[in-house]
């Protein structure tokens, strides 16, 4: 009894560790396309991963001698002829190679009958696998958990074996990214998979997640099999879905969108909660238009809740007036919450524009020279400028102080400019004494062809009237205080100014006078030494 069951289990352990061993090289199914194909010459050779195709020999009978070989050592060899094959199945590392002659060409010349140069053209195959080809088909690429059109996530699943061999024992996985299956099953087995076979498609239904914020998802299916050597081939398959949030704040800022000058531009905030749960102490926020005048005193921030679907209509509500013409976006408005996982999430408006036409004019006032003297000239020029969309007249005056005199020139100013043009006119003031002068603003008023009216003035420019000889006596009084020694005087150059030695100045005609009488003095004692 115990030998037939010794017999019996390894009749078993055989034949579960047969699939490998049983085979031959007829039962391989090979590639249909070469792995390399090449032309070779006598002693050529071609490189497949660990193995070297060999040319050994040619004869004049169109046969070529081919060798297999691996680490250096040949493991098959053949003479063959056009459409020949030599097949060599490596049981050691569990690959099988084919070689397939397409042509010879022995070239053998008239005169001596040898052969000249002799090629083959051969194609190197493997043995072939499997492969799967997979494709993941859902109704939506996009799924709401809002919307009652679909209340989960169907996904048929298509398997192809589009390799060149057949598979054995494959399992399919699927991976549903976290989702709840509702129908199917996520793992299936099929004994073998033919060449170009295709499966029954697989369907399976998931429930649709629910996220706070839009989250993309990978639906993931992964199929292993066996080849015919045992060997594990693994394809797989994805397809992203992107998953709307649960809850979201819709958040609508407007603004009237064209006004004039003289007209006011509405703005007013409204919040939506686009979302299947309620929303508790959610900050809202606005910012309001730098470029515009806010006519309304307003909270810019308050905290609301929301029940499912609920809409607040003008949460904020104001006006803003016009400064100047032009085009200008308003800053978005945000509403932020925190979901009961802890998450903030935030939400914003879109930023609208609003465009404002009407005239803009500008008045710049400046001095030239800044800085005279006491009885000095300075030229006052105005520029009025038209930085509106319409033609605009302007009357435009000026007036002066009492520290300066009217010298000539224009103190007024009234023409038409029109839209983008500037003008300007000048007049000359004389300074009477020290000081500084700030110049009145040059005060204008406008009025357009819409009858739209208004003032604008200036800024107010500063002469500076310096009296020298105050600014002399400044100066000598700090040159005596710095050159009270020569050394103190040496020591006080600051650092990277320039001495300049002066110049001495000696009385004219004593430089002569004083040669004559050294050259006399000389004669005299060189006279009397001679006379000795």
């Amino acid at each position: 009894m115990f030998k037939k069951l010794l017999i019996l289990s390894t009749f078993l352990v055989f034949f579960l560790c047969s699939n490998a061993m049983a085979y031959t090289v007829d039962d391989i199914e090979w590639n249909d396309k070469a792995d390399k194909s090449a032309t070779l010459h006598w002693g050529n050779t071609i490189i497949l991963d660990d193995y070297t195709i060999r040319a050994e020999d040619f004869n004049k009978d169109g046969f070529v001698s081919i060798s297999i070989s691996r680490d250096g050592q040949v493991k098959d060899a053949s003479p063959l002829k056009v459409g020949d094959s030599l097949e060599y199945r490596d049981t050691e590392y569990g690959e099988d190679i084919r070689v397939t002659v397409d042509t010879v060409k022995t070239n053998i010349d008239e005169w001596t009958g040898n052969m000249e140069d002799p090629t083959a053209k051969v194609n190197v195959y493997r043995r072939a696998v499997p492969e799967m080809d997979i494709k993941i088909t859902t109704e939506e690429d996009t799924y709401d958990p809002r919307d009652t059109a679909y209340r989960y996530i169907e996904a048929t699943i298509d398997i192809k074996n589009a390799g060149d061999a057949k598979a054995f024992e494959m399992d399919v996985e699927i991976d549903p990214a976290g989702m709840e299956l509702t129908s199917g099953k996520l793992k299936h087995h099929f004994i073998s998979v033919e060449e170009d076979e295709v499966l029954e498609p697989i369907v399976v239904k998931f429930g649709i997640p629910e996220y706070w914020e839009e989250t993309d998802i990978d639906l993931n299916v992964t199929t292993k099999s066996l080849d015919i050597n045992d060997d594990i081939n693994q394809d797989s398959e994805e397809k992203t879905l992107t998953i709307e949030p649960v809850v979201e704040l819709i958040v609508t800022k407007v603004i009237t969108g064209e006004i004039y000058m003289d007209e006011v531009a509405h703005v007013s905030v409204s919040i939506w909660n686009n979302g299947i749960y309620s929303v508790d102490s959610a900050t809202v926020t606005n910012s309001v238009l730098g470029d515009m005048e806010l006519q309304d005193s307003i909270n810019q921030e308050t905290t609301l809740s929301f029940s499912p679907g609920e809409t607040r209509a003008k949460v904020f509500e104001y006006t803003l007036q016009p400064v100047k013409t032009g085009t200008f976006k308003v800053p978005k408005a945000t509403a932020t919450l925190t979901d009961p996982y802890g998450e903030v999430h935030t939400y914003t408006s879109e930023t609208p524009s609003v465009k404002i036409t009407g005239p803009d004019v500008v008045l710049t006032k400046t001095v030239s020279p800044a800085t005279v003297n006491p009885g000095d000239e300075v030229t006052v020029k105005v520029t009025v400028a038209n930085k509106g969309t319409v033609r605009v007249s302007v009357t435009a005056s000026d007036t002066l102080p009492d520290s300066v005199s009217f010298v000539s020139g224009d103190l007024n100013f009234k023409e038409v400019l029109a839209k983008g043009k500037t003008l300007s006119y000048s007049y000359v003031v004389k300074t009477k004494e020290a000081g500084e002068i700030r110049l009145p603003a040059t005060t204008s008023t406008f009025i357009d062809f819409e009858d739209y009216k208004g003032e604008k003035i200036s800024n107010m420019p500063v002469i500076t009237v310096i009296d020298p000889e105050e600014a002399n006596a400044e100066l000598s009084e700090n040159s005596g205080d710095t050159s009270s020694g020569s050394s103190s005087s040496s020591s006080s150059l600051s650092e990277g100014s320039e001495y300049v030695e002066e110049e001495e100045r000696v009385q004219p005609g004593f430089e002569g006078t004083t040669l004559v009488f050294v050259l006399l003095c000389l004669y005299a004692v060189y006279g009397r030494r001679r006379r000795q």
